[in-house]
């Protein structure tokens, strides 16, 4: 005799199977063009952003029009940048359905990126040094830096500045310059490597210059004019 607690349970179980496949096609009717091509933008700026060096990158995805009716694609979504060379900012895609329904859209997409960067504590003067007590690293939106930004402080330190800076600002290369470390007129060491020796003598700098800076020297004992680079206060360096 047929156990009638085991056929309960197999009627049961062919009704979930059947709710299953039922609620699986609810799905995919419930998935329309709207849902497709924000799924495809996101995929397209997650890849975008995992390929760059930035501490970190906000994407704002785009808001579609209510009003927006097109037919769900059967095939996955094409996206593409309108220009392509552009990694950070602001985008125009072209999202694009291949199957019959063959339509496209193009939707905006930005990535805003971040990154630490050296910035005022307090209002820095021209022909004010920076120093550890007026500037800091703090993590920054970069997307519209288009004219550089130091992001490490140990780079912007002893540059002077050229303009007065506000509190709170972004320190931009333009808006400082090295700071002097041979003035003219000073008497500075000149030193020479060869045949793995050091050589050193005295001269009198004919130019003022920075770190790196490529100077004219006159030679204490030879009053000859000798080139070389500033490489550290008082200090040339020159090739033999």
């Amino acid at each position: 005799m047929p156990n009638a607690y085991a056929e309960e349970n197999i009627l049961a179980s062919k009704t979930t199977a059947a709710n299953n496949i039922i609620n699986t096609e609810s799905n995919k009717k419930r998935e329309t063009a709207k849902t497709q091509i924000i799924s495809a933008v996101s995929t397209f700026a997650s890849n975008l952003a995992g390929a760059q060096r930035f501490s970190r990158i906000e994407t704002v995805l785009p808001q579609l029009d209510p009003r927006l009716r097109l037919a769900p694609c059967t095939l996955p979504l094409e996206t593409r940048s309108t220009s392509p060379h552009k990694k950070i900012g602001k985008f125009t895609l072209k999202v694009s359905c291949l199957d019959q329904k063959n339509w496209a859209l193009h939707v905006p997409l930005e990535l805003k990126a971040y990154e630490n960067v050296v910035v005022t504590t307090q209002p820095i003067y021209r022909g004010q040094l920076l120093t550890q007590q007026n500037i800091i690293e703090e993590e920054r939106e970069i997307t519209r830096l288009n004219q550089g930004y130091f992001n490490r402080s140990s780079v912007a330190l002893g540059a002077i500045a050229k303009r007065s800076i506000p509190s709170n600002k972004v320190i931009r290369p333009q808006f400082v310059q090295p700071a002097m470390l041979v003035n003219k007129g000073e008497r500075i060491v000149i030193q020479a490597a060869i045949h793995g020796l050091s050589i050193k003598t005295t001269g009198v700098a004919l130019t003022a210059g920075g770190l790196g800076d490529l100077i004219q020297v006159k030679n204490s004992r030879t009053q000859r004019i000798v080139e070389g680079r500033i490489s550290a206060p008082g200090q040339i360096r020159i090739s033999l």
